[in-house]
């Protein structure tokens, strides 16, 4: 039951079967006309804010987009951090309009199987997470679509033995609000390499002793 509902989350916010856009182009510039701001793109693609930890402001580039699906996927352990009653505006805040209400809805279940099962466990929660490639497959001013390959670590005592969910996340975005925000999110399970052979699994106990004093890598400056 817990690899099943482990791997129904390790993606993030899955809204599957929504428009896809086929179109594509080598860059894209910032418009200042759909901007409103005249503002100066910044040298960084993005992001150039946090808000409860939920990712903001990217640039309307190939790169902005490519930053934008790599620190959404990175949003889980805000996501399993956060209080219930916060997890509907940390979503919408990274959704289309249009698709918020679905991706609100499967996050939200998500959520809740995963704190179920979690909760018969002991000691902390560890869930970690890295993005090991990207692939931009399609770019437009007002649409993108991002291929991201990430794994992500959960752990538990009693429940969660350490282990990896490899996933790809491919990201329809769309440039809503001055920012890219996701229509959809589909995942594929791995492609998962195999674990090395001089290295037996952790146990959490182990996972825990040998990552003592570590700290999450962000991706913030």
């Amino acid at each position: 039951m817990f690899v099943i509902v482990f791997g129904a989350f390790l993606g993030g916010m899955a809204v599957r079967g929504l428009a896809h856009d086929t179109s594509t182009s080598n860059a894209v510039r910032r418009s200042n006309g759909n901007s409103g701001s005249g503002a100066v793109a910044s040298r960084r693609p993005g992001p150039s804010a946090y808000r409860d930890g939920i990712p903001t402001g990217f640039e309307r580039t190939k790169d902005g987009a490519r930053a934008a699906a790599v620190a959404y996927v990175l949003t889980g352990r805000t996501l399993i951090n956060l209080a219930p009653t916060l997890v509907d505006n940390a979503v919408r805040s990274m959704s289309a309009k249009a698709s918020a209400d679905g991706q609100v809805a499967s996050a939200t279940q998500q959520l809740m199987q995963l704190r179920k099962v979690l909760a018969a466990g002991t000691g902390p929660t560890r869930y970690l997470q890295a993005v090991l490639a990207t692939r931009t497959d399609a770019v437009t001013q007002e649409r993108a679509r991002v291929s991201v390959w990430n794994v992500g670590v959960l752990s538990r005592d009693g429940v969660a033995a350490p282990q990896a969910g490899w996933t790809t996340s491919v990201f329809e975005l769309v440039w809503e609000h001055d920012d890219w925000k996701i229509w959809s999110e589909a995942i594929t399970p791995g492609p998962a390499p195999a674990l090395n052979a001089g290295v037996a699994p952790a146990t959490s106990q182990q996972l825990e002793s040998a990552l003592n004093e570590f700290t999450p890598w962000e991706l913030r400056s």
